[in-house]
C-alpha cells in the first residue's frame, strides 16, 4: 500500500511540473516528417548504466541521424533513489534503462510502447524468446520495456588447463553432465606444495544455469528463473542445480572466492581471484569477463590462460535451448512528451540496426578509450539482440579470428539465440520474492554448507514464489496500476493470494 500510495504522489508530482522532460525548445508545433518523426526541436534525456563514454558517442550519432533533436545522458547510479528524486524534482528521463522491473513497474514508470514495437519491421528480427516470451511485457499483453542489453552468461574453459592434466576438450555441444565430468576430472591436487588445480571457478551459481536449461520446451517452457514459465513457478528444476552445485563445492570442486583464508591459503594472496591463476578448468561466469579481463591486451598471455567460450550445457538432449542471460530491460517514461522520438532514442541505444552499426563503428577503433583508459569494446560492450547478418558479421570480428580459436567463439555465439533474463529483471514480484523470503531465510548458505537439502524447500519456495508474483501482477497491473487485466485474469491472480493467505 505504501509503494502505491508512493506511486501516485510521484505520478501527480510529474504532471504538476508538465512532464518535466521532452523539453521545447521552440514549442510544440505537431508537425512532423514523412517518418512521423517531430520537426520541432526538442531535447530528450537518456537514463543508462552502460559504460559512460560509449553511450555519449552513441548520442552524437542519434543527433546527427535527427539534428533536430539533442540527447542529454546521465549514468544510473542507483535506480530507485534516482528515478525517485527525479520525479518529485520534475526531471524524470525520458528514456532509461533498469536494474530491476519491479522499481519501474510498481510506480509505473515505464509507458506502453506496444503501438510502436508492433508496427517496428525491425523487431520481427530478434533474439528468438524475446517475441516468442514477451520479455518486455511481463506476461501481460502490453509492451513496458525492450531487453536493451544482453550478456547471455558463458561457460569458459582454459585449454591450458585441460591439457596439463591430460584431459580433452568436450565438444561445443555438450550436456550439463560432461562439464560436472570435467570440472570433477579437472579437480587435482599435485601433491608436495604444488598448487591445487581446481574444476569449477564460479561467478555464476550453477541452479541459475541448470533452471533455465533444464527441461524440453514440450514439457514446460521455462522462460524465467525458479522454473517460471509465464503463469506459476515449480522450483523443483531449481532444487536439482542447487543440490549439484552444493555438492560440488562441499567435495571440493570449486575455487575459493577473492578476500577469503581458502584463497590465501590456495595462492597466498588474500585478494587473488581464480581466474587469474591458470588452475582452474571451467568457470561459471559473466560474458564481460571476457572482453573485461581475459581478452583485454596480454592478460591470457602474462597469466598463462587460453580461455574459450562455451554455451551452457543442455540438460536435456535439446541442442537449441534457454541459456540464462543479464537483459537490463529500458523503456519510455509515462511522463515523456515526445513518446515516439523517445521510443526511436530507445531503440537506437538498444537493440536497433543503426545504433549497433553506430557501436561497431566506436568499438573497431582501439584508439577511443574511456575515462580509465580502457577501450570501449573491452568496457561493458553488450550483445546485439538483433539477428540482423551484417551486425552480427561485424560483432563476431570483435573476437579472436584466429584459426584455432574462432571455432569456438563461432559456435558459442550460433548456441545463445535463446537468452532469458534473470527473474528480477523479467518477472513482475520477483524481486519481492527474493528479498521478502529466499534471500532473507538464506537458502544457498544454508544449502551450500550442508545444512539443509534444496528438495526440503521446492513446496514452500514455490507457493512463495507464485504469491509474490500474483500480488505483483494485480498491484502493478490491475485496477490501482496500469489496469490492463482481464476479470478472469485479476480473478486467477487473486485466488493464487487467497490460497496463500489461508
Amino acid at each position: 500500500m505504501k509503494k502505491r500510495i508512493l506511486a501516485l504522489v510521484l505520478a501527480v508530482a510529474m504532471c504538476l511540473v508538465a512532464f518535466g522532460c521532452g523539453d521545447k525548445k521552440g514549442g510544440k508545433t505537431g508537425k512532423v516528417d514523412e517518418n512521423g518523426v517531430t520537426l520541432d526541436e526538442i531535447t530528450l534525456t537518456f537514463w543508462h548504466i552502460e559504460d559512460e563514454t560509449t553511450i555519449n558517442m552513441l548520442a552524437e550519432k542519434f543527433m546527427e541521424k535527427y539534428p533536430n533533436i539533442t540527447v542529454e545522458c546521465r549514468v544510473i547510479e542507483d535506480m530507485a533513489t534516482d528515478l525517485s528524486a527525479a520525479a518529485q524534482a520534475g526531471t524524470f528521463p525520458d528514456v532509461f534503462e533498469g536494474t530491476d522491473s519491479d522499481t519501474a513497474l510498481a510506480n509505473m514508470y515505464w509507458a506502453d510502447i506496444s503501438e510502436y514495437w508492433n508496427n517496428d519491421p525491425e523487431t520481427k528480427n530478434l533474439m528468438a524468446t524475446v517475441n516468442e516470451y514477451g520479455i518486455g511485457c511481463f506476461d501481460t499483453n502490453k509492451r513496458y520495456a525492450a531487453p536493451m542489453i544482453c550478456w547471455p552468461c558463458a561457460v569458459f574453459i582454459d585449454r591450458n588447463v585441460v591439457k596439463t592434466l591430460n584431459l580433452e576438450m568436450p565438444r561445443t555441444d555438450w550436456t550439463w553432465d560432461e562439464m560436472i565430468d570435467l570440472i570433477k576430472k579437472a579437480t587435482v591436487d599435485p601433491g608436495a606444495g604444488q598448487m591445487k588445480y581446481f574444476g569449477l571457478g564460479a561467478l555464476n551459481r550453477l541452479d541459475s544455469l541448470y533452471g533455465i536449461a533444464a527441461c524440453s520446451r514440450a514439457e514446460r517452457a521455462i522462460k524465467g528463473e525458479f522454473g517460471f514459465d509465464g503463469n506459476d513457478f515449480d522450483l523443483s528444476y531449481w532444487a536439482v542445480g542447487e543440490q549439484q552445485f552444493s555438492d560440488l563445492k562441499l567435495g571440493g570442486y570449486c575455487a575459493p572466492e577473492t578476500e577469503t583464508q581458502e584463497m590465501e591459503d590456495w595462492t597466498g594472496d588474500w585478494e587473488e581471484w581464480f581466474g587469474a591463476t591458470g588452475h582452474v578448468a571451467v568457470f561459471s561466469e559473466g560474458f564481460w569477463t571476457f572482453q573485461n579481463i581475459w581478452g583485454n591486451g596480454t592478460y591470457q598471455e602474462d597469466r598463462g590462460l587460453d580461455i574459450v567460450p562455451y554455451v551452457t550445457p543442455n540438460v536435456v538432449d535439446e541442442k537449441e535451448h534457454n541459456v540464462i542471460a543479464n537483459m537490463y530491460m529500458g523503456g519510455v517514461s509515462t511522463s515523456c512528451e515526445y513518446p515516439y522520438e523517445a521510443y526511436l532514442l530507445l531503440k537506437f541505444m538498444g537493440w536497433g540496426i543503426d545504433g549497433w552499426k553506430a557501436r561497431l563503428e566506436i568499438y573497431n577503433d582501439p584508439t577511443i578509450t574511456n575515462a580509465a583508459g580502457v577501450p570501449l569494446k573491452n568496457s561493458q560492450m553488450p550483445m546485439p539482440m538483433t539477428l540482423n547478418e551484417e551486425v552480427w558479421a561485424g560483432y563476431k570480428a570483435l573476437f579472436p579470428q584466429d584459426e584455432e580459436h574462432k571455432p569456438y567463439w563461432d559456435a558459442f555465439f550460433d548456441s545463445i539465440t535463446r537468452p532469458v533474463p534473470y527473474g528480477w529483471y523479467s518477472i513482475a514480484g520477483y524481486w519481492n520474492f527474493c528479498d521478502q523470503y529466499f534471500n532473507k531465510i538464506g537458502i544457498h548458505t544454508l544449502v551450500d554448507n550442508g545444512t539443509a537439502k534444496a528438495a526440503d524447500y521446492v513446496v514452500e519456495a514455490t507457493e512463495q514464489a507464485n504469491y509474490y508474483h500474483a500480488e505483483a501482477m494485480i498491484d502493478y497491473f490491475g485496477p490501482d496500476g496500469y489496469d490492463i487485466l482481464s476479470e478472469e485474469e485479476l480473478a486467477k491472480y487473486q485466488a493464487v493470494v487467497d490460497a496463500f493467505a489461508q
